[in-house]
């Protein structure tokens, strides 16, 4: 199964965080959302979200060293999706600027929200109103099989 994903992750505390070329940036506490696409499946691509102590590559794996993901919504696609959903995103919710968009020309992939259930309504409204179907799961879940072998 292949397509877009976000992860919804919770930062308990505020406090800066350096996030590669970025540099650092102040996160408050809250929750984030993170907007990606796993064209080549879900299960490598999630396997390497919800790993613990990783070298860090990409800018969300800056943020999930000091973040847990609570909540993931999948949507099974052959498009992109994550520049399509942070578009609509951006005029929904607070972003942080450049983060995980520097392949794209998107403001950004990260969203905040200090309310997790609305940001969740927020993202599958969204989804729906790019003709998908998001699938949520809670982060500790049993996600299917083909998709995450760690969930």
């Amino acid at each position: 199964m292949k397509g877009g994903y976000v992860l919804v992750m919770e930062l308990e505390k505020g406090q800066e965080i350096s996030v590669g070329s970025l540099g650092r940036s102040y996160f408050p506490a809250g929750f984030y959302a993170y907007c990606g696409s796993a064209l080549a499946g879900f299960k490598a691509r999630l396997n390497r979200h919800l790993t613990k102590n990783k070298k860090p590559k990409w800018h969300i794996d800056y943020l999930l060293n000091e973040a847990e993901i609570r909540w993931i919504i999948l949507c099974q696609t052959e498009k992109r999706l994550e520049c399509l959903l942070s578009q609509a995103l951006g005029g929904e919710l607070t972003y942080i600027p450049d983060f995980g968009c520097s392949d794209c020309h998107c403001k950004s992939h990260l969203f905040f929200s200090t309310d997790k259930d609305s940001l969740v309504e927020t993202i599958t409204a969204s989804i729906t109103k790019l003709g998908l179907s998001p699938q949520s799961y809670p982060a500790g879940s049993l996600m299917p099989a083909h998709v995450s072998s760690q969930a």
